[in-house]
């Protein structure tokens, strides 16, 4: 009777030993949600199909539960984001803040801590593989992670309404179109983790151009169809048709409130810039047309001429050329009477047909360094040589100057990475 309940004994080890074994090294992982887990806010089954490719579980890129991540210590030039980023936006926002003060009681001066409201400036954007949106505070020198709403392959973005809302657009490889996306952004605090975007809507296929004005409280966009383009603005409740027109090649932009729109610039073509929605014509019959307007109606604009590219002021009618040579896309206004430019060191004509022709479709790269142009002195001054020793090329591209002119964002074209100067700290280097 002993020998069986040994027997039975040894079996059952056995058995458990093998059971072991086999679920160590044979069994298939399987991993199960946690709570912490990021989760596709979207059904699929209340989107279009010829939308669904954007959430396909094996290709989408996976959020970590690490929501802040600090960067090392601030120097004039830094890089943000060393993947493809996009729509970089500078926010103001209202913050709680403790300063040192001092306070009488009776004779005596004693030190006490203060708390005051104050605005600190934020920079938002969205990376462009994922479609997750960061936000990146210089004070204490870390990336926040905002949304986790996974949107893979956004070509570009617009973040406006003081970073609550957000246009993302991205390519329909099926049907080779560019799709576009509203949403709100969610409001999370330095300790919480990323959320998922909300109220998300999709704008009309084929939207090809959009706008945001410096204020950041306006976007518009046009959509392009057989019969001609559809420019609508965005409000609070929709979008409202404010122009339609039976051309389709426009790029819109945004001066003060007002809303521009400029054909689509090419060497071998008369381009002009015309005000919305009337299409009164401010600008007209240049070739390689680019218009970049300011606040109060002055433009920046370039343009490829029997003699090469040209870069030239636009006030009320009349144009100055300026003595610098750069497309009008590779410059950013600050406040006031500023223009921030990232002008290149040189523009060889050998192997340069017609801009900006050859720099959009990457046949050639510039090499730039950032200028300070006084609108009203025409001046032309340094701001930022970047360190050849580094053996890396800065072709800029999207420049956003916060409202102070405290910081100049950008985008380095050679990679789509971000970068930050402060210009608090140039004199250090």
């Amino acid at each position: 009777m002993n020998k069986r309940i040994l027997f039975a004994i040894i079996f059952v080890l056995l058995f458990a030993v093998g059971i072991i074994i086999w679920f160590f090294f044979y069994s298939e992982k399987k991993s199960s949600p946690t709570l912490g887990e990021t989760t596709n806010p979207l059904l699929l089954d209340n989107i279009p199909k010829r939308f669904q490719f954007i959430f396909n579980k094996e290709d989408a890129p996976v959020s970590t539960s690490i929501t802040e991540v600090t960067l090392p210590t601030p120097q004039a030039l830094t890089e943000i984001w060393n993947k493809p980023a996009t729509g970089q936006t500078f926010i103001e926002k209202s913050i709680t803040k403790e300063i040192d003060a001092t306070s009488t009681v009776g004779t005596t001066t004693v030190s006490i801590k203060k708390l005051i409201r104050a605005t600190s400036t934020v920079l938002m954007f969205v990376d462009r593989i994922s479609g997750h949106i960061y936000s990146y505070n210089r004070e204490t020198n870390t990336i926040l992670h905002v949304s986790n709403t996974t949107i893979p392959g956004i070509y570009d973005a617009y973040i406006f309404d003081n970073g609550t809302r957000v246009v993302m657009r991205y390519e329909d490889k099926d049907r080779k179109i560019i799709v576009g996306v509203l949403a709100t952004i969610p409001q999370i605090g330095e300790k919480d983790q990323a959320r998922q975007l909300e109220g998300v809507t999709y704008l009309p296929a084929q939207v090809t151009s959009v706008a945001v004005s410096k204020n950041k409280k306006l976007l518009s966009y046009l959509v392009t169809g057989d019969s001609g383009g559809s420019i609508y603005t965005v409000t609070k409740n929709g979008a409202d048709l404010i122009a339609k027109t039976p051309f389709r090649e426009w790029a819109l932009s945004y001066g003060g409130d007002t809303l521009y729109a400029t054909t689509k610039p090419s060497a071998y073509m008369v381009g002009q810039t015309a005000k919305l929605p009337s299409f009164e014509f401010v600008i007209t019959g240049k070739t390689g047309l680019m218009s970049n307007p300011s606040q109060n109606g002055v433009f920046l604009n370039s343009m490829w001429s029997s003699s090469g590219l040209k870069t030239f002021l636009s006030i009320s009618g009349n144009q100055v050329v300026l003595p610098i040579l750069t497309l009008a896309s590779k410059c950013g206004w600050g406040s006031g009477v500023y223009l921030v430019c990232a002008v290149p060191k040189e523009i060889p004509s050998q192997d340069v047909e017609g801009l900006p022709d050859d720099w959009f479709q990457g046949r050639y790269s510039f090499d730039d360094d950032l200028m300070l142009v006084d609108i009203k002195t025409l001046d032309v001054l340094p701001l930022y040589y970047f360190d050849t020793t580094k053996k890396i090329s800065f072709d800029v591209h999207t420049i956003s100057v916060s409202f102070d002119n405290t910081f100049i964002a950008f985008n380095r074209k050679q990679n789509s990475s971000l970068w930050l100067l402060d210009t608090n700290l140039i004199h250090n280097e």
